[in-house]
């Protein structure tokens, strides 16, 4: 039976939750050639998104896939670089939220998270679109943050 998670106040109170409901996993040892994996896929991912958005008018309908490429390049980071942490969850909500509560240094942000999650749901559930500028709003803090954990995974695989 499907269970409807309720809305959190905050990253804690989510991967509280996440914990409890066995959505946030131990993996057992580090498995660095998956995260070199998913590293590369990250990259795949931007590499078409740019490709695409160079060939894209303002109006163009198709700023959704490049939404989707950077929101699943971000998503990918994120479960390479909690593969160090020894942590997995294919729930993305929980995935965020284990990234924040157990990497606060990185200072980022648990509503930014939410809002580009829930606007990717909409999108593969509920046939929502993405305009260029629904994508300009989140593009800087995108890249910034897959920069952010690029830059961290490439030092625990040194």
């Amino acid at each position: 039976m499907l269970k409807l998670r309720p809305k959190f106040g905050n990253e804690k109170e989510a991967y509280q939750y996440c914990i409890a409901d066995g959505y946030v996993k131990e993996v057992f040892t580090v498995n660095k050639d998956k995260a070199e994996a998913l590293l590369r896929n990250t990259i795949i991912s931007i590499e078409s998104a740019e490709a695409l958005a160079n060939l894209l008018s303002q109006r163009d309908e198709k700023w959704m896939t490049v939404y989707v490429l950077y929101y699943e390049a971000l998503r990918t980071c994120a479960e390479a670089f909690l593969l160090f942490d020894k942590i997995s969850s294919s729930n993305h909500q929980c995935l965020f939220a284990a990234l924040c509560v157990k990497h606060p240094e990185l200072e980022f942000d648990w509503g930014f998270f939410e809002a580009i999650r829930t606007k990717r749901n909409g999108v593969n559930y509920y046939g929502e679109r993405v305009t260029y500028s629904d994508w300009k709003a989140v593009e800087m803090k995108m890249m910034l943050y897959i920069s952010a954990l690029k830059k961290e995974i490439d030092k625990k695989l040194a």
